[in-house]
């Protein structure tokens, strides 16, 4: 769309004691209008997807340049059209249904389970802005308006949301219009249109065709790393904190500060995802167990700090250390990968499987027991239902799911001072009341994906068939 546009401003100051003072000392006359042009005539050319840079001192014009464009724009809006309630919940604030929340959350960056729980006056300024952008994209507009874009942010944060925002836009084919007085996002906007304003109707208007990777990526450094590392981020994760049999941990880290984790451990002994991709460790035999361990590992925990999310350093995490796993396979069973398949991007494979229902019997008894399992992933919420119910009926419900989570969940193995006891000689009265309505939450329905990952280098030094 092509605009022409123009914008004189014509003044006349008012006649007091101080300006007729200003007026003698000086010579300006104070009964002449005097005028302004902040652009005259400006051509400007904008194609539908195009990424604006619209930059300049305070006080140049920006703003009133973006809403001249704002106002000759169909299917437009900006963000301080936006209405956000500061308690509106991110899951329940944009998109129609769960599913289509979770994807418009997950394209901007704010793809953690514990974000989507979030109100919007507990965010973060960084954070605030891609939610505004995933509001934006609830819209039905076809151009965006954002001004004053990143002004308040520090610079590194900057340069991440900017990433994210135009690699969004670019990607759902929008046209996404910004005004800034900083000069040093444009390796990261990468903008199609350049417009650098100056003072009066000084203005410049250019494209270019930069593309690239985010900045701040060539300045984070791969390294090996340790459980430490992993608990500094494992806030952020949905899943509870534990990490049982880790094999090996690498963090990513920029300026000292460590941004991503990824901790591979030993594998399950027993996975639908892996038998229907292989049926090399079918047997649950012991020498099954010790070829598992020998040559399969697990990404059981991958977390990027949220600041850093959204320009591929998941992706990049995953890729980059496969290698240094030493291991024929590396799997990963997750729930994320149904909205974001960040693992395919890094080299891994998705394999459809049916999963096992192990825990089938136990939700069924639950459920006759009054258990509304919509309601269950809710530790106060099972921690109520236990109370109710009679000391004989609790034990032999709790010693079922004790049993059960944890010889499938934590190897059957808990450590009890200087001993370890297995699955079947544990007891109700080695965990605690809240410690079992936490287990029910993971007996509960989950739609994880299946990812594997096939060593090209490896060698097999194993004669077992």
């Amino acid at each position: 769309m092509k605009y022409t546009l123009s914008k004189v401003f014509t003044m006349r100051a008012e006649v007091t004691d101080r300006t007729l003072a200003v007026s003698e000392a000086f010579g300006v006359p104070l009964d002449d209008e005097q005028t302004y042009t902040v652009y005259e005539n400006l051509e400007i050319e904008i194609a539908s997807g195009d990424v604006v840079y619209i930059l300049g001192d305070s006080g140049s014009g920006k703003s009133l340049l973006l809403k001249a464009l704002k106002e000759c724009t169909a299917r437009a809006v900006s963000t301080s059209e936006l209405e956000i309630d500061p308690d509106t919940t991110l899951v329940e604030g944009v998109g129609h249904d769960f599913n289509e929340a979770v994807r418009l959350l997950t394209l901007v960056g704010l793809n953690d389970a514990f974000l989507f729980l979030r109100k919007y006056r507990e965010l973060s300024e960084g954070q605030k802005y891609r939610f505004q952008l995933a509001k934006m994209l609830d819209s039905d507009a076809e151009v965006f308006f954002i001004d004053e874009f990143c002004t308040l942010l520090d610079r590194d944060t900057a340069k991440l949301v900017a990433y994210n925002i135009q690699k969004v836009t670019r990607k759902l084919g929008k046209t996404l219009i910004v005004a800034t007085p900083h000069s040093d996002l444009e390796k990261d906007l990468y903008p199609s249109l350049i417009i650098r304003k100056g003072l009066e109707k000084e203005v410049r208007v250019y494209r270019s065709d930069l593309r690239g990777e985010c900045s701040l990526l060539g300045e984070i450094q791969l390294l090996e790393g340790s459980l430490a590392d992993y608990k500094q981020l494992a806030r952020f994760h949905y899943r509870n904190s534990k990490v049982t049999s880790p094999q090996k941990v690498f963090k990513l880290v920029h300026k000292e500060e460590t941004v991503g984790v990824i901790v591979y451990t030993y594998p399950l002994l027993a996975s639908a995802g892996r038998n229907a991709f292989t049926d090399r460790y079918k047997n649950a035999t012991s020498e099954v167990a010790k070829l598992l361990n020998k040559e399969v590992s697990l990404i059981s925990r991958i977390i990027i700090h949220p600041k850093y999310r959204g320009i591929g350093l998941g992706t990049k995490l995953i890729a980059d250390t496969l290698p240094l796993t030493g291991k024929r396979y590396v799997e990963m069973l997750t729930t994320m990968g149904a909205f974001n398949p960040f693992a395919e991007k890094a080299g891994m494979v998705r394999v459809d499987y049916t999963p096992y229902d192990q825990y089938k019997a136990l939700r069924n008894r639950l459920r006759l027991l009054g258990w509304d399992l919509k309601l269950a992933n809710s530790r106060q919420y099972n921690l109520e239902m236990l109370s109710r119910l009679d000391k004989s009926t609790y034990e032999d419900v709790a010693l079922k799911i004790i049993k059960k989570v944890r010889h499938l969940k934590g190897g059957g193995l808990k450590s009890t001072g200087s001993t370890t006891k297995k699955s079947k000689d544990l007891t109700v009265d080695d965990f605690s009341i809240t410690q079992v309505a936490e287990m029910i939450k993971e007996i509960l329905p989950r739609d994880r994906v299946y990812y594997v990952w096939e060593n090209p280098k490896w060698h097999i030094t194993s004669n077992f068939l």
